[in-house]
């Protein structure tokens, strides 16, 4: 009989007599210690801190709830000092410094991050690997972005992958 955790799928145990599908399901060491500390009440910065990628949690509006070290890391910011900012501004989106501030610009229209957050939000419904990008001062970022309901009204986006800045599109002259 093999023995596979009903969580991450890992084989616990495995008979090498026995049939494939002689299968029982249980829940592994790395698993049951992982549920323990979550059913004991685990803060939300110690969870999203196990995760293995760069996570953000937002609201509906898109402001940061919580961010994991990996993200902070990764853009260099101050975790705590994150809370409450929409994610334009933690991510140093150059729109967000505009007088109309982050969610209002034209550019906001198109923003993948923010639309992907928001439907989200408003279905339920997961969104995986979605190409966005930010316009940082250091030029345009390529990003892949996957998110899902967390809990009533939160959002969990997850950085699935993160390119090298490169020049910002040029301005058309009017």
């Amino acid at each position: 009989m093999r023995l596979i955790c009903s969580y991450c799928r890992r084989v616990i145990r495995a008979d090498p007599q026995a049939r494939v599908t002689d299968v029982s399901h249980g829940m592994c060491e790395p698993c049951a210690s992982h549920f323990q500390r979550l059913w004991a009440g685990i803060p939300v910065d110690e969870y999203i801190d196990d995760l293995a990628s760069p996570v953000i949690l937002t609201d509906e509006d898109g402001r940061v709830l919580a961010m994991n070290g990996k993200l902070a890391a990764l853009i260099g910011a101050d975790r705590k000092a994150t809370f409450g900012l929409t994610a334009g501004e933690a991510f140093a989106c150059v729109h967000s410094r505009l007088p109309e501030g982050c969610g209002r610009t034209v550019h906001c229209r198109e923003c993948a991050v923010r639309r992907t957050v928001e439907t989200v939000a408003r279905t339920g419904q997961p969104r995986e690997r979605v190409a966005a990008y930010l316009d940082s001062k250091d030029g345009r970022i390529d990003l892949r972005i996957s998110a899902k309901p967390a809990k009533a009204g939160i959002v969990q986006v997850k950085i699935e992958e993160l390119g090298e800045p490169r020049p910002l599109p040029k301005k058309k002259d009017a």
